[in-house]
């Protein structure tokens, strides 16, 4: 599992105080990438270096209660399902270890050198593994 602290700032909002729907997306990727650089650096140093890449292919989200300016909220990751060129990314969003909205989004694995689907294996597949722990 891998934790990520976040703030809601103001511009995060809409003019009601709550958090605009398609924020708490962006906060996803951002705990994704923030893991993957823990273990690799660089993100996009990784990207021309090895040519592989991930992207989202689906995203699921459930908002569970209102997401609100000053909220101080903790994303849990933890992945789950992992196939030949496929894993699964399961979040829960935590409001003082309550769970405010919770998503999972199915990320592709993809050669961008080659422009074609890529298999996960070696390091990269342990380290995946390792966050569903």
């Amino acid at each position: 599992m891998y934790k990520m602290a976040q703030e809601v700032h103001l511009s995060d909002t809409d003019v009601t105080g709550q958090v605009y729907y398609a924020r708490p997306l962006e906060w996803m990727e951002w705990c994704r990438v923030n893991w993957f650089q823990e273990k690799y650096g660089n993100f996009m140093k990784h990207v021309e270096e090895t040519g592989i890449t991930f992207f989202p292919s689906k995203v699921n989200v459930d908002y569970l209660k209102p997401i609100m300016f000053g909220d101080k909220l903790e994303i849990e990751m933890i992945s789950k399902e992992i196939k030949k060129v496929s894993f699964t990314l399961e979040y829960a969003v935590k409001r003082q270890g309550d769970m405010v909205l919770k998503a999972d989004v199915l990320m592709v694995c993809f050669d961008a050198k080659n422009k074609k689907f890529a298999k996960i294996e070696g390091e990269l597949l342990e380290y995946i593994k390792q966050c569903g722990i």
